[in-house]
């Protein structure tokens, strides 16, 4: 500690040593003893401030009975609870009602948004032509074609599909998504499309939620998301072989 960080602490020092047992003011007073300079400048301000307070002692009078007065016209104001008083429940009221609109608003125009979803990729499934852009059957190459065309492809496929055969892919346009459509064929003809999208295009749906199975367009779809993505399984011809196809291993 140098005298200039003495002299901050010291200038709080109040005479009578009240201060004394704080370290720093131990320490500051350390400093003086061991610098006369700073140990005159200190004594200086010492006397200052003693002065300075038996005038103020001669000065102001302080009646005995003042604290007593003072205490017995404090008045203690507990503040209403907010639900007692009219106009605050009121507003929360309000409040709370405006929320309950807001969210039943956004619910409606999620499950609105779902619904067109389902029912133009529906669509989509049942194109007899143009159904799919590109035509391969090795995994590897859909994957490579659907990234040229800037699709993330780290799709989590359902257990029942990740054996099954491919026909090809083509990405679709839906209110300005991307959606992924990728045909899966079976020898006898049967066949199922997965479409995927970001869950960004359907933001009010659950995260991680089950498999939900709904008809839309004549067909029987299921839709879930997983992996901050939509998907949509449409095909097959029932409820049934699509369950199948979603069963975990």
């Amino acid at each position: 500690m140098n005298n200039q960080e003495a002299k901050l602490i010291l200038k709080a020092y109040r005479p009578g040593g009240q201060d004394a047992a704080d370290p720093l003011v131990t320490e500051a007073l350390e400093q003086a003893r061991r610098d006369p300079v700073l140990q005159a400048w200190f004594a200086e301000e010492q006397a200052v401030d003693s002065c300075v307070q038996a005038k103020l002692r001669t000065a102001v009078v302080v009646p005995l009975e003042l604290k007593g007065r003072l205490l017995a016209l404090q008045k203690i104001v507990q503040p209403a609870p907010w639900w007692r008083q009219p106009m605050k429940l009121a507003a929360a009221a309000a409040v709370m009602l405006l929320l309950g609109l807001v969210a039943l608003l956004l619910r409606h125009e999620s499950s609105a948004r779902l619904d067109s979803f389902r029912e133009t990729m529906v669509r989509y499934s049942m194109r007899e032509r143009e159904h799919i852009t590109f035509m391969a059957s090795n995994p590897s190459e859909i994957r490579h074609w659907l990234q040229a065309h800037g699709i993330e492809t780290n799709f989590d496929l359902p257990n029942g599909l990740r054996d099954k055969p491919v026909e090809g892919c083509r990405v679709v346009d839906w209110n300005g998504e991307k959606v992924t459509l990728i045909c899966f064929e079976w020898k006898d003809g049967n066949h199922v499309d997965l479409f995927v999208l970001d869950h960004a295009g359907l933001p009010g749906l659950a995260e991680d939620g089950p498999p939900k199975l709904v008809e839309a367009g004549g067909s029987m779809t299921a839709t879930w998301t997983k992996g901050g993505k939509v998907y949509l399984l449409t095909g097959g011809g029932n409820k049934t072989f699509l369950q199948k196809l979603l069963q975990r291993a």
